[in-house]
Order: C-alpha cells, then sequence, then structure tokens
C-alpha cells in the first residue's frame, strides 16, 4: 500500500470516528434536554398538587386526598413521569459503562 493509500485510509477511519463520536454526544445532549424537560414538568405538577392539597386543607376544610380525583390524577401522572426520568438516567448511565463517555 502506498504512503497516499495509507495517509488516506487512516484520514478516512479518522473522519468515521469522529462522525460517531459526534452523533453520541448529539444523542446524549438530546436525552440531557429531555431530562430537564422532565425536570421542569414533575416540578410543576408537585406545584399544582400542592396547591390542589392546600385549596381543599384551607377552603374547604377537607384534609383526605383518597377521594379528589385530580389529586390521584396528579399523584399518578407524577408517577408516570418518574418512571420516564428514571429510563433516561438509567439509558444515560448505559451509555457512559458501555461507550466509556464522560457525561458530565
Amino acid at each position: 500500500m502506498s504512503l497516499w493509500e495509507n495517509l488516506k485510509k487512516g484520514v478516512l477511519e479518522g473522519l468515521q470516528a469522529a462522525s460517531d463520536k459526534t452523533s453520541e454526544y448529539t444523542r446524549i445532549g438530546r436525552i440531557k434536554i429531555d431530562v430537564l424537560g422532565l425536570k421542569k414538568e414533575i416540578e410543576e405538577k408537585f406545584v399544582e398538587l400542592g396547591g390542589r392539597v392546600y385549596h381543599n386543607a384551607i377552603e374547604k376544610k377537607i384534609f383526605s386526598i383518597e377521594d379528589d380525583k385530580e389529586i390521584q390524577q396528579l399523584i399518578e401522572q407524577l408517577k408516570d413521569l418518574e418512571a420516564e426520568l428514571k429510563a433516561y438516567d438509567e439509558e444515560l448511565k448505559r451509555i457512559k459503562e458501555e461507550d466509556g463517555v464522560d457525561l458530565d
């Protein structure tokens, strides 16, 4: 193999490796953006839940949450969002372990 062919092969392999890493970091970036969105949504649901409980306790003098369907829905939504967040965290952990990527 000539010097030119070796050089060409090396450059092409380097470009492919750079492309693979770029795709990987793009995927990680998207996951991190999704995680931030989920955390914001979870925070909003907690605020809504707290407001609803406060309203029931102060305005209606109701201290039980079992009968309030809206509170129950908020709790279920929070469970779903937290499960989704956990799945993203596990995906990021898997990427770090398998690919040796520093996620910080």
